[in-house]
């Protein structure tokens, strides 16, 4: 389990969106170190909350989740590297063009490492890719990309 800082900024909308974001995690470990046929690769599901505030010319909000599927490889005894992507919904309210609807859904891939840093605590260091959209639920359907960097902690239990 853990928690990230984050913050992320648009790039390809009509404004500048800036974020910034709490996420608690909580994963599983789908497959131990050593298995006979990932060897030490280790799959893992996730389920993370998303808690931010939202900014462009107006202040605004966001709350969602998002389950990520989390592949991992313990680059040395101190640090596991990782990719991990999933797909969430995600509550956005703020007065800005670039968002038409309140409810959107957020498909997201990213990389990382986690840092060992005492006893079962680790420094985790992270870029992610995020696409919010209404997926076409509603006529209006601007696509947003934002690109998020994270700092967080994780302990392994």
């Amino acid at each position: 389990m853990g928690l990230r800082f984050g913050y992320g900024q648009t790039y390809n909308a009509g404004e500048t969106v800036r974020f910034y974001d709490w996420l608690p995690r909580w994963g599983i470990f789908l497959t131990q170190p050593g298995n006979s046929v990932l060897g030490n690769l280790r799959l893992s599901l996730v389920i993370e909350g998303v808690i931010g505030v939202l900014e462009a010319g107006h202040s605004g909000w966001e709350l969602g989740f998002t389950p990520l599927l989390k592949v991992s490889y313990p680059l040395s005894s101190r640090v596991l590297g990782y990719i991990e992507g999933g797909a969430g919904i995600v509550w956005e309210n703020i007065d800005s063009p670039t968002y038409a609807h309140v409810f959107n859904f957020s498909p997201q891939i990213g990389a990382g490492l986690d840092i060992k840093i005492v006893g079962n605590f680790a420094l985790t260091l992270a870029y992610r890719f995020r696409h919010t959209s209404n997926a076409g639920i509603y006529d209006e359907n601007r696509g947003v990309n934002s690109n998020f960097g994270m700092v967080g902690v994780n302990y392994y239990y």
